[in-house]
């Protein structure tokens, strides 16, 4: 599936004359929740009236726009808003971590509805793991129909397949038998992405923000996004800083094979090798403790230092507005600290101004990003002039 950006910019007003296609005029009206009038549409998009009539007579047969409720008016009949049809849509997000797999029904309108978690062993094999994954999807979703599904995986994720994941923990996995496997099962698109990448879209609060999120929980990851894109780089390893060779990790070995990784030293597998931590056998059991052992709570902090420094060379590189830390180890207040304390220190002054350096909303931030990835590959222009196209045939 291809994921294409929207059409808002920071003003909220789309650009004229880019509704070329009744996929463009779906993705125009995707930008604006009160939706447009037929002369608004006309004004913004230069069309001609009987074009925009006919590519609207397709959006409206094929059940992806609705009238709304009357624009306000001052004077005369008030013109009926049309509005792009997320009603009764439902996607579902799935996050698959190590320990974990979250799922959640959402909305269109990226609303969390229901939530379920359950135990899993991301070192079982991948039939293992996705068979009672999607039996409490199933269960979740209670007889409904999703329109799509997305899924969070602690791995790169290369839409070719052309990158391996020999050394990830994902190695004994098929992404592609994944997505078919899932699509046949809960018998809609399924859209993979990188469970880090996933948060960064969740995070965002502008449509042309800069910013940088950091998973770190069992291992350590990142999404970048650019003036609102997402970075996924030309095989999908966009954002991997947790296997970026440092000093601090010199001898330490990683879970990757290599020695020297950063999440060697600054993430929660790292914390939980540490012989002073060994007693507390889970990461949950280890954050739920902290607070009550300052051993562990000055552990923390110089796992925050080190990656703190590793981000002062991602602020350099990208100057971006905000940078939320979320994951298990990465909201504890000792961790954000010294990361924070350690970016204002190594970085650069101009690359600092004005920059956020806040806990990302580890609860519902990759699914809310999972829902609008699956919404913009659902409804990109392309894929809507696809269907269309089938639908006419």
């Amino acid at each position: 599936m291809n994921q294409q950006r929207t059409l808002v910019g920071g003003s909220g007003q789309p650009p004229v004359g880019l509704a070329t296609s009744a996929g463009h005029l779906l993705q125009l009206l995707r930008s604006s929740a009160e939706g447009y009038s037929r002369s608004a549409l006309l004004e913004i998009t230069g069309m001609a009236r009987s074009t925009l009539y006919e590519r609207l007579d397709a959006l409206f047969a094929a059940g992806l726009v609705y009238e709304s409720i009357p624009l306000r008016s001052q004077r005369g009949r008030p013109p009926r808003a049309l509005r792009f049809d997320d009603r009764k849509k439902l996607v579902l997000g799935i996050e698959i971590g190590h320990t974990h797999a979250g799922i959640h029904l959402l909305s269109l309108g990226r609303k969390i509805l229901a939530s379920t978690r359950l135990p899993i062993d991301i070192k079982q094999p991948q039939e293992i793991v996705i068979s009672n994954v999607i039996a409490d999807a199933l269960r979740l979703l209670d007889g409904e129909q999703p329109v799509g599904a997305g899924v969070g995986l602690p791995a790169p994720v290369d839409p070719l397949h052309r990158l391996g994941l020999e050394r990830t923990v994902l190695a004994h996995w098929d992404l592609q038998r994944l997505q078919e496997v899932m699509e046949a099962k809960l018998d809609c698109p399924v859209l993979l992405e990188n469970d880090a990448r996933s948060m960064a879209v969740g995070e965002v609060l502008d449509p042309l923000e800069s910013i940088v999120a950091v998973k770190v929980s069992t291992g350590v990851g990142s999404g970048i996004i650019v003036r609102g894109a997402l970075v996924r780089g030309a095989h999908g390893a966009a954002g991997d800083i947790g296997h970026v060779r440092i000093p601090e990790a010199a001898g330490r070995r990683c879970r990757c094979g290599r020695d020297g990784c950063l999440a060697a030293v600054a993430s929660g597998r790292a914390l939980l090798a540490d012989p002073r931590f060994a007693h507390y056998g889970t990461l949950r059991q280890l954050t739920d403790g902290y607070g009550s052992d300052p051993v562990l709570r000055a552990a923390v902090a110089e796992a925050g230092r080190v990656l703190g420094r590793t981000l002062a060379a991602t602020v350099g590189t990208l100057n971006p507005g905000r940078i939320a830390v979320g994951g298990l180890v990465g909201v504890l207040p000792e961790f954000l600290s010294a990361c924070r304390q350690q970016i204002l220190s190594d970085a650069f002054e101009p690359s600092l101004v004005d920059l956020e350096i806040v806990p990302a909303d580890s609860r519902t931030a990759t699914a809310i990003g999972l829902c609008k990835l699956v919404e913009e590959s659902l409804y990109a222009p392309e894929r809507i002039e696809q269907l269309l196209a089938q639908r006419a045939g």
